[in-house]
């Protein structure tokens, strides 16, 4: 889905827009008086000519483009953050919004800061530093709901499962349909566990980010603070900012897991250690 805005229907819909159009229409009105209906339309050919002018050439400046852009942006990052704080505050997790709360007091004084003509801190950088913000919200959101994958699904008690599996296989006078059903079941069980363990290798790489972003946001402010006028301020904010930016691998999908080939007269072969420990034990229970 393309979501590039409409830069034409930005124009129509601006304020300085709408407010010639209402001159415009003031004039028309004042024109009228003297000259009736010739000056009305008099008025209202040369408005829209100037209309279509500016419509043909305003959509396509840069500058315009850019403020459109900015504000698609900011609107659409209002919007995330709106849900993401609304879904952290049904979870009751406090701490993460008392982080994020101080991380945007930050973020406001950095905007007071970069509103003094004197300083190479620009509110582009700030904005920015505003995102990693509702970035931080989103990692603390996906963080709670593997958190909450974590205290549902136990890796123990899945390769139980698995093992109790493994050890009914080995009963070879089990009719081939029953066979079928416990070595679909054993697939489902074992890609439960790597996903898990997928999973939980993803929730510690996102903790870590959680409990460093703040500290490295602090580290910026502390930075623009100590020097707000220096003149390598861009250089080392970008440094700055380059460490601050979330890995892609964090936030995206793990691999797919592979396929696995089971083979029931080895059932004692381990999936992982735990899982072995349990296969062996199932399968000494099942031959006494």
């Amino acid at each position: 889905m393309d979501n590039k805005p409409s830069y034409l229907g930005a124009f129509l819909k601006h304020p300085t827009n709408r407010v010639a159009l209402l001159a415009a229409g003031v004039l028309g009105i004042f024109a009228s008086i003297p000259l009736g209906w010739t000056g009305l339309l008099l008025v209202g050919v040369m408005a829209l000519g100037i209309e279509i002018l500016a419509a043909l050439v305003v959509p396509s400046l840069p500058a315009f483009r850019s403020a459109v852009d900015l504000g698609q942006h900011q609107q659409a990052r209002a919007q995330r953050r709106l849900m993401l704080l609304t879904d952290i505050s049904n979870q009751g997790d406090t701490r993460a919004l008392d982080t994020y709360q101080h991380m945007l007091s930050r973020v406001q004084a950095l905007y007071q800061t970069a509103n003094d003509k004197r300083t190479t801190l620009s509110r582009a950088d700030v904005d920015k530093l505003e995102d990693l913000t509702v970035d931080y919200l989103g990692l603390c959101a996906v963080y709670l709901s593997l958190k909450q994958r974590k205290d549902i699904a136990s890796e123990d008690s899945v390769a139980k499962r698995i093992a109790s599996i493994q050890a009914q296989l080995q009963n070879t006078v089990l009719p081939e349909d029953e066979q079928r059903q416990l070595r679909n079941a054993m697939n489902e069980y074992t890609e439960v566990l790597q996903r898990s363990r997928r999973l939980a290798t993803r929730r510690s790489a996102i903790e870590a980010t959680l409990i460093s972003l703040p500290d490295k946001m602090e580290e910026v402010y502390q930075l623009v603070m100590t020097s707000p006028y220096s003149s390598e301020m861009g250089s080392k904010l970008e440094e700055s900012l380059a460490r601050l930016r979330i890995a892609e691998e964090v936030a995206s999908e793990f691999d797919a897991p592979q396929p696995v080939n089971f083979k029931p007269t080895q059932a004692t072969r381990p999936v992982g250690t735990a899982f072995g420990r349990a296969a062996r034990q199932a399968a000494n229970t099942a031959k006494t």
